[in-house]
């Protein structure tokens, strides 16, 4: 399920972080709700979401439910976002902006998917696991270890479609088999 809690959040402005500061609600508990439909959610969390956010209980779950129902995506504007979504592997999640560069390098540095099926199968699996260990250590001795790390874990989560000169969607490859 998509991240309907974030899309919310994000409309009205605020942050996970922000929010936990304001109410009885810790991050990893907001982390937790944030994938699940919203008619799941408790009383108590509805409530204290309203309060944080200065409007009523019905007023945030159909809000929720709305966003749940429609086609919106969390859009992805600066780079702590775009960490936060691949290390929490966001199954859809548009990427606006500055990113079209990284996205078309990534996309560029890829191998064809018949490529490494074969690279798997002829490692016995093994192949993948080692590759990417190699590689987080080479990636460890560079000046820019998270950028190339975070490069690393899109390429091997995700699918790339650029929809515009502006945007971008990123979708998990397990969500296409």
């Amino acid at each position: 399920m998509k991240n309907v809690l974030d899309i919310y959040l994000k409309k009205k402005g605020i942050t996970r972080s922000e929010l936990s500061k304001k109410e009885e609600l810790s991050e990893q508990k907001l982390a937790r709700i944030s994938k699940q439909n919203p008619d799941s959610y408790s009383e108590e969390t509805l409530e204290l979401l309203a309060k944080g956010l200065a409007t009523t209980p019905a007023e945030v779950l159909e809000e929720l439910r709305s966003i749940r129902d429609s086609d919106a995506l969390y859009q992805v504007t600066n780079i702590n976002e775009l960490r936060q979504k691949v290390k929490e592997k966001e199954e859809e999640f548009l990427v606006e902006g500055d990113f079209r560069e990284l996205l078309k390098e990534i996309e560029g540095s890829r191998v064809s998917e018949t490529a490494e099926l074969g690279f798997q199968l002829g490692s016995g699996g093994s192949g993948t696991v080692l590759a990417q260990a190699v590689l987080r250590v080479m990636n460890f001795f560079e000046e820019d270890t998270k950028l190339e790390n975070l490069k690393q874990d899109i390429a091997q989560l995700y699918t790339i479609e650029f929809i515009n000169e502006e945007e971008a969607k990123l979708r998990l490859k397990q969500l296409d088999y």
